[in-house]
């Protein structure tokens, strides 16, 4: 399994700060069945490292962050 941390507007939006789902899926698949595929910008981590590729295949254990952008100054 994988666990999925939402933050922000994306936790508020799908109503929960975390979530699990089955591995070997791509991050897009994984963001499409969150039900926030359609809502970008989108920062995303594998383990605590972003990643960019959206067909990167997550493994189970894996730990996957879905973040809206930071801002500040």
């Amino acid at each position: 399994m994988i666990k999925i941390l939402l933050f922000g507007q994306i936790a508020e939006q799908v109503g929960c700060k975390s979530m699990e789902v089955a591995s070997g899926k791509s991050l897009a698949d994984i963001i499409a069945e969150v039900g926030y595929a359609d809502t970008y910008p989108l920062l995303v981590a594998v383990n605590q490292e972003q990643v960019q590729d959206m067909d990167y295949i997550v493994q189970d254990g894996d730990e996957v962050a879905l973040m809206p952008p930071f801002s500040g100054g």
